[in-house]
């Protein structure tokens, strides 16, 4: 098998990773404006999203992975942005009309 090493552009459309700490209350921080850089250095997730590893010693470790923010669009409607890693998903209730 080939290998290729490839220059990756870490500047993702304007998105900042933010890392989150293991002492994280997941009490959620503020809600952005659609199309805002709402992720910015020290706005806390209102969710976090951990990933359950079993250590050597059988004990279950939760590692962080990625954080949900609460948003609201231009419509004034609310809805999440789920980010883990690279990836980013829009959330929405599913209200029945």
């Amino acid at each position: 098998m080939r290998t290729i090493d490839e220059k990756v552009d870490d500047d993702r459309d304007g998105f900042v990773e933010v890392p989150i700490s293991s002492g994280d209350t997941g009490k959620g921080g503020q809600g952005g404006q659609a199309g805002q850089a709402g992720d910015q250095k020290g706005n806390k997730p209102d969710f976090r999203i951990v990933q359950p590893e079993v250590d050597k010693d059988g004990k279950t470790i939760y590692r962080s992975v990625g954080g949900m923010w609460k948003r609201v669009s231009k419509n004034g409607n609310e809805f999440y942005s789920l980010m883990i890693g690279n990836l980013k998903l829009l959330v929405f209730p599913n209200d029945k009309k």
